[in-house]
């Protein structure tokens, strides 16, 4: 009897996925809600409100429309979520577990892409995909950026190398003018071919993020026809849901996907996760159709002047990339020494309390004033944090090295990947105040140094340096003076030596230049040198 009932069902259900196949064209409705961590609020109201509402609002659309997926991006979200909605998590994980809520775009937070450097994306990306790994068992394949400003050269190939094959935003319909030819795209979804040749499944044109239906059923929708017939293959990708402040879909748009889904017309109405379409073509070597685009997707005018804003956010976090390689580096070199175990946590912990923060409305400068207490808070105290562990690895490594010398024994180090010519600066002790300060390189070679202040046996003092990559020096710093060496003078706005004194007005210009070989003025009064840089413009605004 049990064979009887099987084979009728299985044949059903085989004709009927063979139907859905036939159709002419295929839309990939992707649910979502565009979720700002910050922007005019701050995280506190995110946390609050706007997340707590996403859960909620979403858990009861997953129990009553079986069809219904919802994508979400963010592990510092999910991150919060297991911290401040503890009972609220643990049914979450349970919709992950079963398919129904997809964990979206890969990374720790929806970073912008064009500030951060390459170090900072790939670590957004490694720690939001270990932590979706560690806490859901399973790891996104997508950059999902539906209200970022641009997406620079660099994201198609620092995506390949992480795993990542595909990338959607509906951003790029803001551009005000054709980029492309006429267009302002360069197709519906394709290939995307990074700087080193690496591709990714990119869908530039996603439809917005807050489209909705009003319950019509959507497998007779003219708009999806239309747009199929626009896209490769008859198939559109199509954003719906709700935007900026969480929530989800309108009850309306779920339940038009969820009929458009048994619907008997021409297109095929998939519930997507955000990467199923990627998946889908992928391998993407046997799928030839593919069209492949090499370059940049920039906005022309729209919210471009950001990159200008706040700039104290934008140097606190260069501070913060130069900081964390620097801590690292020192600590790998201090655990090969035997001189410090590696700060694994403190590390991770100082990475993702800044990264949340490259987020597209917040490092970029649009956030409400406010909303920037929070931020410089976490960027200076992953600062404090990075600096204290570069301080410590570098004192435990200096403890390997010969630091005995005639005078004061300074350790530089040098972070950087290449060798390296500076100036560097060093509080040391010295008894009584110098006049003149001496430096010993390693080879011997001696350089004059400069004290800047002298203070209850503290001199502060700088001298320059050659050192070769990612390398730990002593130099013995001295009192003293090299013979024979012409001395630079410097005050509050002048510079002399032997051959010139330059003479700086208030405004910092140039106000006078004298020859002291020939007797000569080289400014003629009154005309200063203003210093100014003019690059060419070629905006099409």
């Amino acid at each position: 009897m049990m064979k009887k009932l099987i084979f009728p069902l299985l044949f059903v259900l085989g004709i009927s996925t063979h139907v859905d196949a036939q159709k002419p064209y295929k839309a990939y409705m992707v649910s979502n809600t565009h979720l700002d961590t910050q922007w005019l609020w701050t995280v506190q109201t995110t946390i609050d409100h706007y997340l707590y509402r996403t859960l909620t609002q979403n858990f009861w659309l997953i129990d009553h429309y079986p069809g219904y997926i919802f994508n979400f991006e963010g592990a510092v979200r999910y991150q919060w979520a297991k911290e401040y909605y503890p009972t609220e998590y643990e049914r979450l994980k349970n919709y992950i577990k079963a398919g129904r809520w997809n964990i979206s775009g890969s990374s720790w937070d929806s970073t912008d892409p064009n500030i951060p450097s390459p170090e900072s994306f790939f670590r957004n990306l490694l720690y939001g995909q270990e932590f979706f790994k560690k806490e859901f068992g399973k790891k996104s394949n997508d950059i999902f950026l539906p209200d970022c400003f641009g997406f620079g050269y660099t994201l198609p190939t620092i995506a390949a190398h992480s795993g990542i094959i595909g990338f959607s935003t509906q951003k790029l319909q803001h551009r005000k003018l054709p980029f492309y030819g006429d267009h302002k795209l360069p197709f519906m979804f394709g290939l995307w071919e990074g700087i080193d040749g690496a591709r990714i499944m990119a869908v530039p044109h996603a439809q917005d993020y807050v489209s909705r239906f009003d319950g019509q059923e959507l497998s007779n929708n003219g708009k999806l026809v239309d747009l199929a017939k626009n896209g490769l293959n008859n198939t559109v990708y199509h954003y719906y849901g709700a935007g900026d402040r969480g929530g989800s879909p309108t009850i309306a748009s779920v339940r038009s996907v969820e009929t458009g889904m048994k619907g008997e017309g021409p297109v095929q109405i998939i519930s997507a996760r955000s990467g199923q379409l990627f998946d889908d073509y992928y391998p993407f070597e046997k799928h030839p159709e593919l069209p492949v685009f090499k370059g940049e997707l920039l906005m022309d005018v729209h919210a471009t002047g950001c990159y200008t804003s706040q700039a104290a956010m934008k140097l606190f976090n260069r501070r913060n990339e130069l900081l964390a390689d620097a801590a690292e580096r020192a600590s790998v070199v201090a655990e090969w020494l035997g001189g410090a175990t590696y700060p694994e946590e403190p590390l991770r912990e100082s990475w993702q309390r800044f990264l949340w923060h490259q987020f597209h409305d917040d490092l970029t400068g649009t956030s409400i004033p406010v909303a920037y207490t929070f931020s410089w808070n976490d960027e200076l105290i992953a600062q404090s944090e990075f600096a204290e562990i570069t301080t410590g690895a570098v004192g435990a490594v200096s403890r390997a090295l010969d630091t005995r010398t005639r005078g004061i024994s300074v350790v530089v180090y040098n972070p950087v990947a290449q060798s390296r010519c500076d100036i560097v600066t060093a509080t040391v002790d010295m008894a009584s105040q110098p006049k003149d300060i001496v430096a010993v390189a390693p080879n011997g070679k001696k350089v004059s140094g400069q004290l800047l202040s002298w203070q209850n046996g503290k001199a502060t003092v700088l001298f320059p340096v050659d050192m070769d990559p990612v390398s730990f020096s002593v130099y013995d710093v001295r009192s003293g003076k090299i013979s024979g060496t012409k001395q630079l003078k410097a005050e509050s706005n002048i510079l002399e030596n032997s051959i010139y004194k330059v003479v700086l007005d208030k405004n910092g210009d140039i106000a006078s230049i004298t020859d002291k070989r020939n007797g000569r003025e080289l400014v003629e009064p009154g005309k200063a040198f203003r210093l100014a840089l003019f690059t060419p413009s070629e905006s099409h605004t």
